[in-house]
């Protein structure tokens, strides 16, 4: 598939780098006292086009028992397939490819018992308000942006609560924005990143036990060096 070469380096621009490094970072620790942490997690990624980086962050991050990725496109779920077969054969996660079309797959989406439901673009669709999977305590992690310049930027938001108002949030456990640039017809351009994580319905926080940080740098903590120098 050559003509997806381009689709590759762009799943590997700073930008999408950044941003997926960011949710993961911001939702493992949300994990810990959403009362999850002592099982397997099941998760449900939209417009997961190639997986990259999103499947492996989380593969090497989190506890996954099974990943549900939802793309329109079915040659980036084939090579998603294709990029993250170490995480099948070697991990023995169970990753599941479906060709849907996210609004119009709702009430599909809704039977899926996922535990952390991720979107990444939700700019590029309408509003996920009835989104609701069967699991009534899951964790929506959400990103979305206010680049109204993009031709598939249909839904931008101003801020992290309109965009938790879009989801019909009920609790908000975790919000904020990354300012980001791009580079259009008319130069560098600057534009806001918005993500919320949160509930569809309240659960009890629990207290954990607090985990020691290895002495070996986390796969999160090494990506972001080679990226940003950090």
């Amino acid at each position: 598939m050559k003509h997806k070469s381009s689709h590759f380096r762009e799943s590997l621009a700073p930008n999408h780098m950044e941003a997926a490094i960011w949710l993961v970072e911001t939702l493992k620790p949300l994990i810990e006292t959403h009362a999850l942490r002592q099982k397997k997690l099941h998760v449900l990624v939209l417009n997961s086009w190639l997986g990259i980086p999103l499947v492996p962050l989380l593969c090497e991050n989190l506890d996954i028992a099974s990943l549900d990725l939802v793309d329109v496109d079915p040659e980036a779920n084939e090579l998603c397939r294709v990029f993250n077969k170490h995480y099948i054969q070697n991990k023995f996660i169970n990753i599941r490819n479906h060709t849907l079309d996210t609004p119009f797959a709702i009430p599909h989406l809704n039977a899926i018992p996922a535990d952390v439901v991720i979107h990444m673009s939700c700019e590029q669709m309408y509003p996920l308000t009835d989104l609701c999977v069967s699991n009534p305590y899951a964790l929506y992690a959400m990103q979305s942006s206010n680049i109204t310049e993009e031709m598939m930027g249909i839904n931008c938001v101003k801020s992290a609560d309109e965009l938790a108002k879009q989801l019909d949030l009920k609790t908000v456990l975790a919000q904020g924005m990354k300012t980001q640039e791009m580079y259009t017809w008319q130069g560098r351009q600057f534009y806001d990143r918005f993500q919320v994580i949160g509930t569809k319905n309240p659960r009890p926080i629990v207290e954990t036990t607090p985990v020691l940080p290895s002495a070996a740098p986390s796969f999160l903590g090494r990506l972001k060096g080679r990226l940003f120098g950090g």
